[in-house]
């Protein structure tokens, strides 16, 4: 049987390996994020999220 949690271990460790290095525009954004209080973050990440799944409708603004 296979060890999922190994698994899992090493399918993360190959997906950081995959990611480029990060810009400092992005750095900066992550110092911003974790500045937020923990109700901004959340709306924020909805935000993100309805981006994503929804990018046509964001635009018609």
């Amino acid at each position: 049987m296979l060890d999922r949690t190994a698994v899992e271990e090493r399918l993360d460790e190959m997906v950081e390996l995959e990611w480029p290095p990060l810009t400092k525009t992005e750095r900066r954004l992550i110092c911003f994020y974790r500045q937020l209080a923990e109700g901004e973050q959340r709306h924020l990440k909805r935000l993100a999220e309805v981006l994503i799944i929804n990018p046509e409708r964001s635009s018609g603004c």
